[in-house]
């Protein structure tokens, strides 16, 4: 029997990054053998054998055969005849396709060239037999975001567009899985970049696709011109000015998601976008089954108040006091909701965000508890109390 330790923790041992977790491929032996080894290893593989040890993955060594469609149409084969080539040819991008034994700690296992990949910083597929699991397309995509200054081969995006319809096969828990992961990574745009070059946008983000060949805007205010680079362009800001929350990340992809549904007569303008923008985004996670409504309320409130925010101290009370209500329901808070915004205009907003800060102590006015029983008018008199106290404290 031989271990062999495989996959990120080797690729991110070469690259110079602690690795979190670290996983391993178990050659030439029987699970019983293995077991005797550990003892107390738990098996948690259900088609092939997978065991936690120490907290450590350990998985037999396999070779997969396509039977189907998506990432689970696939015959499974292993045993102890099965080497550890094999088991790697069967890995996605050849980054992810080194081993290393762990009894040669300088030794590495690189029969696809993943190290060479890594120092001319490349992301390519190890064989033809990437395109049997349309799940790697987003893997790909994901490794963009996480290492941001290597290319993505011209074939591997050729291979991935060629499995285009396959995506439709994978679960959209899969889908957001992979999205969410890219949202916290250095660069989350380069997500959506390399499915563009790919022409894979259309199959489960074709809100994103839309925003293509869209003027984000009269040229004065966006240089840019597309409304799908000015996405980009927004998630780069937003990264780059130190926010990595994801939920904020998701809120800058989704912001103009409204400009796609814009009358093109209107062009360059998008009147209503804003609004417009909200059932896009709910259509979007009512079929994405799996994003959290952490998400969803953060991109529809960043969605619809974006462009108002900005002059919040020059609207009625109790618009304002809505609106500061629904910021702080966010779970990025208000600096996520303003880096949002101010990603989006790429101008600070420094007024607006103390405005609000300013008008906090309107949201501690309660109701008192003579009108606590006064039906529907309990809600109107707390909210009369509230504007009485936005108004004393906007003109101190």
């Amino acid at each position: 029997m031989k271990i062999y330790q495989v996959g990120g923790s080797v690729r991110d041992e070469i690259l110079g990054i602690e690795a979190n977790d670290r996983d391993f491929v178990v050659v030439g032996a029987t699970e019983a053998e293995f077991l005797a080894k550990f003892p107390k290893a738990e098996k948690v593989g259900k088609s092939f054998p997978v065991f936690l040890v120490n907290g450590c993955e350990y998985a037999f060594a396999r070779k997969e055969r396509k039977n189907g469609r998506g990432y689970t149409g696939f015959d499974v084969e292993f045993s102890p005849d099965i080497t550890l080539e094999e088991d790697l040819k069967r890995r996605d991008i050849t980054i992810n396709a080194i081993a290393k034994d762990p009894s040669f700690p300088d030794k590495f296992i690189d029969p696809f060239g993943g190290i060479e990949d890594i120092k001319n910083k490349r992301i390519v597929h190890v064989s033809e037999a990437f395109a049997e699991d349309p799940l790697r397309v987003y893997r790909v995509a994901r490794f963009a975001a996480k290492f941001p200054d290597f290319s993505v081969d011209a074939q591997t995006i050729k291979l991935m567009n060629s499995i285009g319809e396959e995506l439709l096969a994978l679960s959209t828990e899969r889908v957001w899985n992979e999205l969410e992961k890219a949202l916290s990574y250095p660069r989350p745009s380069r997500f959506f970049t390399v499915l563009k070059e790919a022409d894979l946008l259309k199959f489960h983000f074709p809100e994103v696709a839309d925003l293509a060949g869209v003027p984000a805007g009269p040229l004065q205010y966006h240089p840019e011109g597309d409304a799908f680079i000015h996405t980009i362009e927004t998630m780069d800001r937003l990264k780059d000015s130190g926010n990595s929350d994801p939920v904020a990340m998701f809120a800058a992809l989704c912001h103009d998601w409204g400009k796609a549904a814009s009358s093109p007569d209107n062009y360059p303008h998008h009147y209503g976008h804003d609004k417009a923008g909200v059932p896009l985004i709910e259509n979007f996670c009512r079929r994405i089954k799996n994003v959290p409504q952490r998400y969803s309320f953060a991109a529809k409130t960043v969605a619809k108040y974006h462009m108002i925010v900005r002059e919040i101290d020059k609207i009625t009370p109790k618009k304002a006091i809505t609106i500061i209500q629904n910021i702080l329901k966010c779970s990025c808070g208000l600096d996520g909701f303003m880096d949002a915004v101010r990603a989006d205009n790429g101008r600070q907003n420094d007024e607006a965000r103390a405005f609000i800060r300013k008008m906090l102590p309107v949201l501690d006015v309660k109701l008192p508890e003579k009108y606590w029983n006064a039906g529907k008018k309990s809600s109107e008199i707390l909210t009369q109390l509230r504007v009485l106290k936005y108004k004393e404290l906007a003109e101190r």
